[in-house]
C-alpha cells in the first residue's frame, strides 16, 4: 500500500485529478491502535521505559496508524470501550500485569464490564506478577475472554508463558521482554567489560531486605569512586537514605535525568530495579540486575540477561571486579514471529 503521509515540511505527491466515485475507491482506510499504556497512574518510572519500547514496536510496524493510549491501572468504562471496539488493534504494552488471580490486588484494572465490553487485546512483552500458583477458574475465563483469540501473544519470560499456556491461551511466544529488543548482539559487543570508576545503583523500597542492601551498598562505596542513585519509585529514597547514609548522591527523580546520566557518565549499573538496568543497558552501560523475585530471574534463565541475586555479595563483587562481557540471548525468532502477524505482504 503506497504511503500517503509525508515526513514535516514535505509536499505530498499531485496526482491527476479523478472522479469523486474513482477517489471513493481508491480511499485508504487509516489503521487506529490503541495502547494500553502502563505508566499512567503508575508511581514506578520502569513503567515509562516500557511505554517507551511498547510504542517504539508499534510505530515501527503502523508508522502511519492513529494511535491512542488508554490506562491499565485504572478501571475503564465507556467511552474507553467505545474508543478500544474503534480500533483495528489493542496492545498490552509490557509490565507485569498478569496475576492467577484477576480481581485482586491487581495492576491490571478489570471488572465484569471488562469480560462483556472491551475489544480483545494483544500482549505485547507482558510478565507474570509473581511465582504463583496455575491461573484460578475466574483468570482463565477472563483471560481468555480478554486476549485475542487471532493474534499470537508476545510475554517476556517462559513461566509466564506456561502460565498462560494452562489458561489455556493459545498462540503464546516468549519474546523476552519489549525493552531488550534492541539489545543485539552488536549492541552488547561494545558494551564495556571492564568496571568504571562510577556506578548508579538502584534499591527497592516495596520489596526491603536491609540486610542485603546494606551489604550492597557498603560494597559499591568500596569498589568505585563515585556512587550515585536513582529513584525508580518514591519509596526507594526514604529507604536508600537510611542505608546509604549520606554516602551517595542522588540523582533528579526522572527517566530524562536519569538517561542523560547514562548518556554522559563512564558508569556501571547495579540495582534491584529491573527496568532501570534495562535502560543502562539500552544506552551500552554495564550492568547487573539483582533478583528479588521472579521478573529477572526467570528472564535471566532464558535469555542470559545479566542477573545475580541479591544476597550473593561475593558473586556481586566479582561481578563488579573482573571482566564480564554482555551476552544476551534474544529469541530472535519469536519477536520476529510476533511481528510477522501484523506485516501485510510487499
Amino acid at each position: 500500500m503506497r504511503n500517503t503521509f509525508t515526513e514535516p515540511g514535505g509536499m505530498p505527491a499531485q496526482g491527476p485529478a479523478t472522479s469523486s466515485r474513482a477517489a471513493d475507491h481508491n480511499m485508504q482506510k487509516m489503521t487506529r491502535v490503541a495502547l494500553l499504556d502502563t505508566s499512567v497512574t503508575s508511581q514506578n518510572l520502569g513503567d515509562q521505559i516500557i511505554t517507551e519500547a511498547s510504542q517504539g514496536v508499534i510505530d515501527e510496524l503502523f508508522p502511519d496508524a492513529f494511535l491512542v493510549k488508554l490506562a491499565t491501572h485504572e478501571f475503564h468504562l465507556w467511552e474507553s470501550y467505545r474508543v478500544m471496539n474503534d480500533c483495528d488493534y489493542v496492545f498490552v504494552g509490557g509490565s507485569n500485569l498478569l496475576k492467577s488471580s484477576m480481581i485482586r490486588r491487581n495492576q491490571w484494572k478489570l471488572s465484569i464490564l471488562d469480560y462483556f465490553y472491551r475489544k480483545p487485546a494483544i500482549l505485547l512483552g507482558c510478565g507474570w506478577h509473581y511465582y504463583e500458583k496455575a491461573p484460578a477458574k475466574h483468570a482463565s475465563l477472563m483471560l481468555r475472554k480478554i486476549l485475542s483469540p487471532h493474534h499470537a501473544h508476545s510475554v517476556r519470560d517462559q513461566y509466564s508463558k506456561s502460565q498462560l499456556d494452562t489458561c489455556p491461551i493459545p498462540q503464546v511466544l516468549n519474546t523476552a521482554c519489549v525493552t531488550m529488543w534492541n539489545l543485539t548482539p552488536e549492541h552488547c559487543a561494545a558494551i564495556p567489560t571492564e568496571k568504571a570508576d562510577t556506578v548508579v545503583a538502584t534499591l527497592t523500597g516495596y520489596h526491603p531486605d536491609p540486610v542485603a542492601d546494606g551489604a550492597m551498598i557498603d560494597l559499591l562505596c568500596k569498589s568505585y569512586k563515585n556512587v550515585h542513585f536513582w529513584v525508580q519509585q518514591t519509596e526507594d529514597f526514604e529507604y536508600a537514605q537510611k542505608l546509604a547514609n549520606g554516602r551517595v548522591k542522588f540523582l533528579q527523580p526522572s527517566l530524562k535525568a536519569y538517561t542523560r546520566f547514562l548518556a554522559e557518565n563512564h558508569t556501571d549499573y547495579v540495582g534491584s530495579r529491573l527496568h532501570g538496568g534495562m535502560r543502562a543497558l539500552q544506552m551500552g552501560r554495564r550492568s547487573l540486575i539483582l533478583a528479588i523475585d521472579n521478573r529477572a530471574t526467570e528472564i535471566s534463565r532464558d535469555t542470559g540477561l545479566p542477573v545475580i541475586e541479591r544476597r550473593e555479595i561475593d558473586a556481586i563483587g566479582r561481578w563488579i571486579n573482573g571482566p564480564t562481557p554482555t551476552a544476551i540471548r534474544l529469541p530472535t525468532a519469536a519477536i520476529e514471529a510476533w511481528k510477522a502477524q501484523f506485516r501485510r505482504p510487499a
